[in-house]
């Protein structure tokens, strides 16, 4: 499967909206109950707070720039220990996908269509985030990037409009709640708004083409989705009292309900539940996202298009089983959800932290090592080398003998000159030769006519020999020397002349 690529601003825009989900709505009464008044204060030091998490999470990202989440745990833990911890992981991600369909049933059921059953809501839901999660991330994100200005727009109106019944004595007396219930509360907001930012790891930064930008856009973010709902948590206290806050399962519901503008515009809190909406369906993503695609590196599969429709049918029926009301699960947020999300979601990736660290430096010292071996051997290398050259240098014979090859090829010719030398010798013998026969015939023929026959005989065999003489020298020639040809030849002409006399 091709590798999927978003970029750093729908990067920045997941994290915004990922890091509202479900805290939209149920966030505001889970604080006010323990902290009261002094709610957004907990919300503002949680947002501080949070920021330490981000910084883990980016730390480990750039631990493993290539690896998703799931990845980095078979890496780092290896194949044994990294499947139980991804196992625990993934449970974590199934059970909280399953429980969001479950507020996504009981929102509808209780807020908007009272007669229509849960599972038809959570049915329809999934059905849009499996399609999402087919159709690949780079989607999701396009999507994600056209939702936004929507979300942002609707923020907007919904501050405005609401700001006219804001009453500043709701919010007093400042700091009247207790350190406990401060921190706890502290840790309730954290739990639902920073914890599940760890399902980022899955696209950062493996996923994200400008990793520098996604690391400013993970902290923005994050910031920009904290000052969201610490706005709503301050709206819902100044206009609803801390109270009534804390007694709504739904305060941010309760509080749009109250928007009315000349006696005209009224019952406009539809609108913030598409921003819940919205928000949800960007969370809900990306914990089905993370399911499927975990379970598909465990099981080895090249493609993990294939679990999509079983895993959907799977989280639907979680949803209906996962909290028999709404009192149970309140109480499951609020005791367990925080320990459950801070051990898979923080403690692990700590683990994780520290053994990318510790493999990190062996590695570095490994190759330390191994530089400094290759130096040595080099440093030997360029020792025989000079040693190898103050040798060559000293050898000028090589330079002598290289100088007498070059000189060479002109003795090719003074070789061609002797073998050409000898037939023009030859030719003149014949002919000196040919010249001494006629005189000697005509001699011969005035003084005596007898002494032809002997004389002739003579001539012949002066002839054959002066021939063989010639076929001689002209083999000798090619072997030879040009100095002992030019020496032998005189000879063998004199010799020839005394035969003739």
């Amino acid at each position: 499967m091709e590798k999927e690529v978003i970029s750093s601003r729908q990067f920045t825009i997941i994290t915004f909206l990922l890091s509202i989900g479900t805290a939209i709505l149920i966030i505001p009464s889970s604080i006010a109950s323990s902290s009261k008044q002094d709610a957004w204060i907990a919300a503002s030091i949680g947002i501080v707070l949070s920021l330490l998490v981000v910084k883990l999470f980016v730390t480990l990202g750039d631990q493993t720039p290539t690896l998703n989440f799931i990845e980095a745990n078979e890496k780092l833990l290896g194949r044994f220990f990294g499947k139980i911890t991804v196992v625990c992981f993934l449970s974590l991600t199934l059970f909280a996908g399953g429980e969001l369909l479950y507020f996504i049933g009981a929102f509808m059921k209780t807020e908007v269509m009272p007669e229509t059953p849960t599972m038809a809501f959570a049915l329809l839901f999934i059905i849009i985030i499996m399609y999402a999660t087919y159709l690949g991330i780079e989607n999701f994100a396009r999507s994600a990037e056209i939702l936004f200005p929507m979300f942002v727009l609707i923020f907007i109106f919904f501050v405005v409009s609401i700001t006219p019944q804001i009453k500043f004595e709701n919010i007093q007396p400042i700091m009247e709640a207790s350190k406990t219930s401060i921190l706890y509360s502290i840790i309730r907001f954290i739990s639902v708004f920073s914890f599940s930012l760890v399902m980022l790891l899955m696209i950062y930064p493996a996923s994200v083409n400008v990793q520098q930008s996604s690391k400013k856009g993970f902290y923005i973010g994050m910031l920009l989705g904290g000052f969201v709902l610490v706005t709503l948590i301050t709206l819902s206290i100044l206009v609803l009292g801390p109270a009534n806050t804390a007694s709504r399962s739904f305060p941010s519901y309760a509080l749009a309900q109250r928007i009315s503008i000349g006696n005209f515009l009224q019952r406009i809190e539809i609108i913030m539940a598409f921003m819940w909406i919205v928000s949800i369906f960007i969370r809900t993503f990306m914990y089905f996202y993370t399911t499927v695609v975990g379970i598909a590196q465990i099981m080895k599969l090249k493609d993990h298009r294939p679990l999509i429709l079983p895993m959907g049918i799977i989280m639907v029926g979680l949803s209906q089983i996962v909290h028999p009301d709404i009192v149970h699960s309140n109480i499951y947020n609020d005791e367990i959800w925080p320990i459950y999300a801070f051990v898979c979601t923080i403690l692990l990736p700590i683990l994780l932290l520290i053994v990318a660290v510790i493999r990190n430096r062996k590695s570095l010292d490994n190759s330390t090592e191994m530089g400094h071996a290759d130096s040595n051997e080099g440093q030997m290398t360029d020792a025989r080398n000079a040693v190898s050259n103050q040798g060559n240098q000293t050898k000028p014979g090589n330079m002598d003998s290289l100088q007498e090859n070059q000189v060479k090829p002109n003795n090719k010719d003074s070789n061609q000159d002797i073998q050409t030398k000898p037939a023009t010798m030859n030719s003149n013998q014949e002919n000196q030769t040919n010249d001494a026969n006629t005189d000697s015939t005509q001699d011969n023929q005035d003084n005596q006519e007898k002494t032809d026959n002997p004389v002739s005989t003579q001539d012949n065999q002066d002839k054959s020999a002066t021939s063989n003489s010639s076929q001689v020298i002209q083999s000798e020639a090619g072997n030879a020397t040009s100095k002992q040809d030019d020496q032998a030849t005189p000879d063998k002409t004199s010799s020839d002349k005394k035969n003739l006399e």
